[in-house]
This record gives structure tokens, C-alpha cells and sequence, in this order.
């Protein structure tokens, strides 16, 4: 992506919520030995029809609590997404996919090494909506993306409820 398109796309993303519906999620998982809690708010702007439903444009801003034993960590993310919902009315099948930046208190959880505290937050879910609310299966992973070495990262698989505002 070179610098002109990587702006617009920054542009994009940043004025996402001044036309969008608004939302609050909440989440938790666990992988590689360690617990994810979060919260956020989101933003969903409808984008087009795709297969019977539409594509949406989302962004969310969050915090999550990862624990491994007695070790905490702290993240706040800011991820750009793409959300598809099948259906208008009634129970819709809902999947999700996104990637952004992640900043974290502190670069290492017990014995994970995560080096740096920019990293990147992935997230991919599979679910089912029904009127404002959905519920999903999702997986969640934070690394540096091999900014720095080592990039021990984290997994989590687990389950966030979302309610929309629109």
C-alpha cells in the first residue's frame, strides 16, 4: 500500500463513525494459557447487497484484559473490518473479519514474549444476528507481526455479544 492510499484508507476508517450505527460489544476467550475479557464500541456502515445480505464496513475501538496466571496485560485496538450479514429480517448468519493496530501496557504475559507494545490485532467471527443483537464465535490474535523478534503472539477463541444502536 503506498502512502497516498494507505491516507485515504486512514480517512475512511477515522470518518466511519460520523455516519455510522453505533454499537457495544462485549467479548472473552481463552487460548495459550491465558484469559481475554473485553469492551468496546463499534461502528457499522452499510456498504452493498452481497448474496441476499449486505456487506458492511465496521471499525471498532476496545480494551482487553488478558490474564496468564497472576500476569496481566492491558490492550486498546483500533480495528478496521469487514462485516457480512445474510438476510434482512429475522435470525441472520453474521461473519467478520478485521486487522489494526493494538497497543499493549507491557510486552510480555508469564513467559510470552511480545517485544514490542505496537502490535496488530486480528479477529475473525462466525455467528447469528437477530434484530439489534448477535452473538459469535470468534478468534482473536495479537503480535507485532514480526516487527521484532521474539513474536511469541497471543491466541484466543471465544465468544463476543454485540448490540447496535441503529
Amino acid at each position: 500500500m503506498n502512502r497516498v492510499s494507505g491516507c485515504v484508507w486512514l480517512v475512511v476508517m477515522l470518518a466511519l463513525p460520523l455516519r455510522a450505527d453505533p454499537s457495544l460489544m462485549v467479548s472473552g476467550g481463552k487460548g495459550d494459557d491465558a484469559e481475554r475479557y473485553g469492551i468496546g464500541v463499534g461502528w457499522q456502515q452499510d456498504w452493498r447487497e452481497l448474496a441476499g445480505g449486505r456487506l458492511d464496513l465496521g471499525v471498532d475501538l476496545d480494551g482487553s484484559r488478558w490474564r496468564l496466571g497472576g500476569d496481566h496485560l492491558t490492550q486498546l485496538s483500533v480495528v478496521p473490518s469487514l462485516v457480512y450479514e445474510g438476510g434482512r429480517r429475522g435470525l441472520r448468519p453474521l461473519a467478520y473479519a478485521g486487522v489494526g493496530p493494538a497497543w499493549i501496557n507491557r510486552s510480555r504475559l508469564g513467559p510470552r514474549n511480545l517485544s514490542s507494545r505496537l502490535q496488530f490485532n486480528s479477529r475473525a467471527g462466525l455467528g447469528m444476528a437477530v434484530g439489534r443483537h448477535s452473538l459469535a464465535l470468534e478468534a482473536w490474535h495479537l503480535s507485532n507481526a514480526g516487527l521484532k523478534k521474539p513474536n511469541d503472539g497471543l491466541t484466543s477463541w471465544g465468544v463476543s455479544y454485540r448490540y447496535r444502536f441503529d
